[in-house]
Formats: structure tokens, C-alpha cells, sequence
């Protein structure tokens, strides 16, 4: 009896601990490096603007304080640097339009004015202090060879929400807890607010070549390999744009390497960033560390 008594504990052990493994696992995975596309999950068609307005019993059920008290790591604590800036440090305010941080730990609280917006590709929009810039940058890129496709550009924090719901809702329809099918979701996309997609300062491209080879995703890591995604890597920066979320740079910007995510900063700050092997981040608390410059500010190449 004794002996049955163990094996049922066993038994009864060995569940709960397999029971427990699918729920430890989608934490585990909502701690990793998100996609900061949905494009990288979903179909293009999926993250088109829908013009629908979110219902409020559709809301998902719960807050995002965990993201906006995350402790600052060494990098972003604000202590003055000893000394002066570089001379080659560009001349810009901490509040630059174009030095707009927003990401997992960075909230958008609020909708950009959408008649700043203007229309570069079908369906895909740009802050239009940005556009001259991009054209630029695009009809270069043609001589070299490199016909850019637009993918995602500007996404309201409205349509990011549908996209968002849409895939908790399925993750849900496969019996998944709120927390779990939350954290599932994660894995793939940013939470509505936090998505550079809300700014107008930021586009995903690739090029004809790489649509045409036929890739499993678009939106793929394999892309940076391509002369399309080198190309982008070398040139972005002498218009003004970076590539924003690095390889090497995953613990800062908690958002996985994407070399199709262009972001603008400005001409003088995206030579610099590059140079100085620098994310936005980083960039960002440079300023604040060195002081920022209260009167000059990059000139508007636009």
C-alpha cells in the first residue's frame, strides 16, 4: 500500500509539472526579443489599414506597466559623461522630432497628426518632413540595381490594435488563457503603442529581386544577407535613415534583427550612429549624457 501511496504522488507530480510546461514556455517566450513587424507573421494584406474603429468589449484585459517601470539597464541611466562631446557629435536637441523613441519599453501615448502623413507607396505613408529624403534614397538605389518595394510604412495605433486582437483571439480559440495567448502573441508583434510603425518615420522594404526569388516570409532575417539588404546596411545612412534594429543590439532595443526596418533620425545622426556602431537607444541617452544643445538643432533637409 505504502508502495502504491509513492507511485500515485509520482504520477500526480509528473502531471502537474507536464502540465505546467506549455504555460512557463510562452513566458518565457514573451521575455525574448519581439518582432517589432506583424508583417513578419501575418500576410501583407493582414496589416493594411482596416478604417474600422476597435469595439470596447473587444479591448484585451489588461495593462502595460511592467513595460513603462522596466528597470533602466547601465546604458540608459542618465550620468553625465566626463569631459566634451565628440566634435563630430551631431547638434541636436534631446526632444528632435526625428529622435522619437518608441518601442517595448517607449510607449506612443498618443496618435501622430495624421494630415503629417503622405502617401509614397500604395496604401503606405511617410511623415512628409521624410519623404524628399526616401525618394532620394530610392532612386539611388535604382542605379545601383535595387528596386525598393514598399511593405509597412506608417500604422495607426488603432489598426495596430486590430492586428494585435485578431491574433489573440486566435491564440485564445486554441484554449489559451488570456496571459498565454498574450504572450504567444508577443512573440510575433509589438504591443499596440509601441510599434515605430505609429511614428510616420519609419518604413519596412525589400526589394523586387528578393520578392521574385520566392522567400518563405517577406519579412526575413535572410534578407540582410541579400545585395538588396547590404545595400541598405551601407547606403541607408546618407539619407538619413538606419537601420534600426541590429543584429548585435537585441538587449537594447528588445526587438530581434530586422534588416528591412528603416527608421529616420536625420542625415549628421544616422552617419554618426553608424559610424559609432550605435541603435536609437543608445544614440538617444548620448544626448542626454552629453547635454543637449538648447539652441541648434539638425538642419531640415526637407
Amino acid at each position: 500500500m505504502v508502495v502504491e501511496a509513492k507511485n500515485r504522488r509520482k504520477i500526480i507530480t509528473a502531471f502537474f509539472v507536464f502540465a505546467s510546461v506549455p504555460t512557463v514556455w510562452f513566458f518565457y517566450e514573451a521575455l525574448l526579443p519581439q518582432h517589432e513587424s506583424a508583417a513578419e507573421v501575418l500576410p501583407v494584406t493582414e496589416i493594411k489599414s482596416t478604417g474600422e474603429s476597435l469595439p470596447t468589449d473587444f479591448a484585451i484585459p489588461w495593462g502595460t506597466e511592467s513595460q513603462k517601470s522596466a528597470p533602466k539597464t547601465n546604458s540608459e541611466k542618465e550620468t553625465k559623461k566626463i569631459g566634451a562631446a565628440p566634435t563630430d557629435f551631431p547638434k541636436v536637441n534631446s526632444d528632435d522630432w526625428r529622435l522619437l523613441l518608441v518601442g517595448p519599453d517607449h510607449p506612443l501615448n498618443q496618435e501622430i497628426d495624421a494630415n503629417q502623413l503622405t502617401e509614397v507607396a500604395p496604401g503606405e505613408k511617410l511623415d512628409k518632413r521624410v519623404v524628399g529624403e526616401y525618394q532620394k534614397m530610392k532612386d539611388a538605389a535604382k542605379k545601383a540595381g535595387i528596386v525598393i518595394t514598399e511593405i509597412s510604412g506608417y500604422r495607426s495605433i488603432a489598426d495596430q490594435q486590430v492586428v494585435f486582437n485578431e491574433k489573440f483571439q486566435r491564440m485564445k480559440a486554441q484554449g489559451m488563457t488570456d496571459q498565454e495567448a498574450k504572450a504567444a502573441t508577443m512573440t510575433d508583434m509589438t504591443e499596440p503603442g509601441y510599434s515605430e510603425h505609429h511614428t510616420g518615420l519609419a518604413m519596412d522594404v525589400v526589394d523586387e529581386s528578393w520578392l521574385a526569388s520566392g522567400p518563405a516570409w517577406t519579412l526575413s532575417e535572410d534578407y540582410g544577407k541579400t545585395a538588396g539588404g547590404k545595400w541598405l546596411a551601407e547606403h541607408s545612412k546618407e539619407y538619413g535613415f538606419v537601420i534600426r534594429y541590429p543584429a548585435n543590439k537585441t538587449d537594447l532595443t528588445k526587438i530581434t534583427y530586422e534588416p528591412w526596418h528603416l527608421r529616420y533620425v536625420g542625415q549628421e545622426v544616422a552617419e554618426y550612429m553608424t559610424k559609432n556602431d550605435l541603435c536609437l537607444e543608445e544614440f538617444v541617452q548620448e544626448v542626454k549624457e552629453w547635454g543637449a544643445y538648447d539652441s541648434q538643432t539638425l538642419s531640415q533637409e526637407n
